[in-house]
């Protein structure tokens, strides 16, 4: 049976293959999907290795793939086998964007260069999600979102922070920062196509992406030539700022503005401290960092958590309760705004799903369906591009495609 496609959203009508694999380029096509955009997922005989990772209840359909691959058809393709060329060249001509994840070597030797992929299709916009940008010398390293969050500078981070060692951020921070980036040069391309008409080449690498994004308030005194010191911002990587223990518990809190910080010493019984030198402005409160958190703690601790709460939000100072992901599932303001949505499954029962976090008043984002088994559209894509029932027949019993176990 032929699935029926999304009409609405703001990416209708674009089509997308996805040759990615794991959490960066997924989590691309999958935004895009979102969104309205029609998305081919190209998968190799054994599948994106996150479809056997963490939770499941059955063999290929992990809670993480579902997670990242809902909106798309799966069409199995081993791109290792001459036959399969054909097929791509044909899907290419009709996509609007490829993603892929590949090493400059592999994807010549799979024929994802763009100079072959642009002669079939000029206008097709190809984004490279890498590891490494092609023109340093460690393009051809293998690349995960561990060994970026080491040299990038973030593990390094954590350890002068928690003042221990290295350590990495518990999600894969790498991967998603550069899915980010990837969406918002791929959609900068496709406003550009508008204009001239033809497609381009984005590589968005996860080294060069993730040390960006780390410098943007943490290239201090490196800034300046000569440095006037060394990188790092000094509040952010004070040791002090961290929840706070309150009487019973722990809360976020972060007085920001001089007016806050006057309502909040108010509060606490000590308004002289806003006129103490070291915390009368926002320079001076920076440069006292330690001294000004941990006067904070003694002060929160004097009181319950939800104390804290009511009267935080009722003088309108910055705060936050502190959270687990567990905890999420029952949050109010997550409630109201319709954060979770929960549908059935035809093979994986009744789940839940997180919904588009940005809203649209108009082309508003949609579900169309769950994640696809390996290769569960590969005939129905097939078909649609021109191959005869024979040629289909050819390509699975050739291992060039493929089809569920239960067919």
């Amino acid at each position: 049976m032929a699935t029926t496609m999304q009409t609405s959203g703001a990416l209708a009508g674009v089509k997308v293959l996805d040759l990615s694999s794991v959490i960066l380029g997924p989590y691309v096509s999958q935004l895009m999907a979102d969104w309205g955009a029609e998305v081919i997922k190209i998968e190799a005989p054994s599948g994106d290795t996150t479809r056997n990772l963490a939770t499941a209840k059955n063999p290929g359909m992990s809670a993480m793939f579902m997670n990242m691959n809902r909106n798309k058809r799966s069409l199995v393709l081993d791109l290792k086998k001459p036959e399969s060329q054909a097929v791509l060249a044909r899907l290419v001509a009709q996509s609007d964007i490829l993603v892929h994840n590949y090493r400059p070597r592999p994807a010549k030797d799979l024929g994802l260069t763009y100079e072959r992929l642009s002669q079939i299709n000029p206008k097709l916009i190809t984004c490279i999600a890498v590891g490494y940008g092609r023109e340093g010398r460690y393009s051809e390293r293998p690349a995960y979102d561990d060994l970026i969050q080491g040299i990038s500078g973030m593990a390094d981070l954590i350890g002068r922070y928690t003042q221990s060692s290295p350590a990495y951020v518990p999600t894969a921070l790498a991967d998603k920062v550069g899915s980010l980036m990837s969406l918002s040069a791929i959609l900068a391309a496709l406003y550009q196509r508008e204009r001239s008409g033809e497609g381009q080449e984005i590589e968005v690498p996860m080294f060069e992406t993730l040390a960006s994004f780390l410098l943007v308030e943490h290239l201090t005194g490196p800034a300046y030539e000569p440095p006037l010191g060394p990188a790092g911002y000094i509040r952010q990587l004070d040791v002090t700022r961290r929840p706070f223990k309150t009487k019973d518990g722990f809360i976020s809190v972060l007085p920001y503005t001089d007016r806050h910080w006057r309502c909040f010493f108010s509060l606490t019984n000590c308004p002289e401290m806003a006129d103490d030198v070291r915390f009368k402005h926002i320079t001076q409160r920076t440069e006292h960092t330690a001294e000004l958190y941990s006067l904070v703690e003694k002060l929160l601790m004097k009181e319950s958590t939800s104390y804290w709460l009511q009267v935080l939000e009722e003088n309108d100072i910055p705060f936050a309760p502190i959270s687990s992901l567990d905890d999420l599932l029952t949050d109010p303001h997550l409630q109201d705004v319709g954060f979770f949505a929960e549908y059935d499954h035809p093979t994986e029962g009744r789940l839940r799903r997180v919904t588009s976090a940005a809203k649209f008043s108009k082309s508003k984002p949609g579900f169309q369906f769950g994640a696809a088994h390996l290769g569960q559209h590969s005939r129905e894509i097939l078909d649609e591009i021109g191959f005869s029932q024979q040629q289909i027949d050819d390509f699975i019993a050739q291992g060039v495609s493929a089809m569920p176990v239960k067919e």
